[in-house]
């Protein structure tokens, strides 16, 4: 792996595993063994660093966001796609732990990331338009933007919701249990059948604490 990859990978690492407040390029530099200034020769200062970060994740974020509209899928397919959404988060969890604090201190990605919420947004509607159009929704117009903004609340805030009450020890098992609430705000507008497989999947990943993989 070149440099400027391992600079990235080990970055990410650290900002996921401690918090991105709490790591400096010292702490970067030291623990891929490699001196400040290699470090400064690839990247000029964290910004840099943290800005390629979050490209990456808007990128692949982005290409999850636009595969409903792209793609026709079982309805199964959904419930898997929504999973794929927040194993993406999770990978890239640190953006998410302070959010608020984060995008006020990086101006250059405060912007897009509010455009990205846009998608996800469009995203959850034009999902719960497709189970509409296949007779698997029962709801209306003004019930699935509802649907929509409240999805979107849980997909970007569960994680720092999840750290402040566990006074910020991190678990994989918060993003399960953020499936299972955008899932469970679903559920009561599903038709008898599908609700009935739903709760089968909301068992998973409630009672058996099923896990993302790290």
């Amino acid at each position: 792996m070149k440099t400027r990859e391992r600079i990235l990978s080990t970055s990410l690492q650290l900002f996921n595993d401690f918090g991105e407040p709490n790591i400096t390029t010292i702490d970067i530099s030291n623990e891929m063994e490699i001196s400040p200034g290699n470090l400064y020769y690839h990247f000029q200062g964290k910004d840099a660093i943290i800005l390629e970060l979050y490209l990456r994740f808007e990128h692949d974020l982005i290409e999850l966001l636009e595969s409903p509209s792209r793609n026709e899928l079982a309805v199964d397919d959904y419930w898997l796609y929504l999973h794929i959404i927040f194993e993406t988060i999770q990978n890239y969890r640190f953006l998410y732990r302070d959010l608020s604090n984060l995008l006020a201190k990086y101006k250059k990605i405060q912007a897009r990331f509010n455009r990205l919420i846009s998608r996800k947004k469009q995203m959850f509607i034009d999902i719960c338009q497709k189970l509409k159009k296949a007779d698997f929704l029962m709801a209306t117009e003004e019930e699935i933007e509802a649907l929509a903004d409240n999805a979107v609340v849980i997909a970007t805030f569960w994680l720092n919701y999840q750290v402040m009450r566990h006074k910020n020890a991190y678990d994989s098992s918060y993003i399960s249990q953020g499936i299972y609430q955008v899932i469970t705000l679903i559920a009561p507008y599903l038709v008898a059948e599908q609700k009935v497989h739903v709760q089968t999947i909301c068992r998973m990943y409630k009672d058996k604490g099923y896990l993302l993989r790290d």
